[in-house]
């Protein structure tokens, strides 16, 4: 059983740093590239991929956990409920908004992201 917590905490550390790598990557794209969007389009899949497998891993430690609630785990559940509406919010304004209006709202949501998961590590793993 504790090589299965191991496990699980480990994956979910790596699918984090994935994600963390990718959102750096998306915002490279945002600020440099004039043909952003088709390049982030292509990079979003493995983005919200990482992003199921962290829930996923996560869902996996806190039922291993017999879903006993830290202040961290509040922390990242909250985070994780962050992104995702971001996230929607962010389809939306590819989907009915302009170009201009999508880059500035990328440029924000990549930031506050990689923000938010770097602060989320540190706090988890200081406590």
């Amino acid at each position: 059983m504790e090589e299965l917590v191991t496990t699980s905490i480990k994956y979910h550390q790596y699918f984090i740093g994935g994600m963390l790598l990718v959102a750096l990557i998306n915002l490279y794209f945002v600020f440099t590239s004039e043909n952003f969007s088709q390049k982030v389009k292509r990079v979003n899949p493995i983005y919200y991929g990482l992003f199921a497998a962290v829930a996923f891993t996560g869902i996996i430690v806190l039922g291993i956990n017999q879903l006993h609630m830290t202040h961290g785990v509040y922390l990242m559940i909250a985070v994780w409920t962050f992104i995702f509406v971001m996230s929607m919010k962010l389809f939306k304004k590819y989907k009915y908004g302009s170009a201009e209006e999508y880059r500035a709202f990328a440029k924000k949501k990549y930031i506050i992201d990689i923000v938010l998961i770097v602060a989320t590590m540190g706090l988890v793993y200081a406590i």
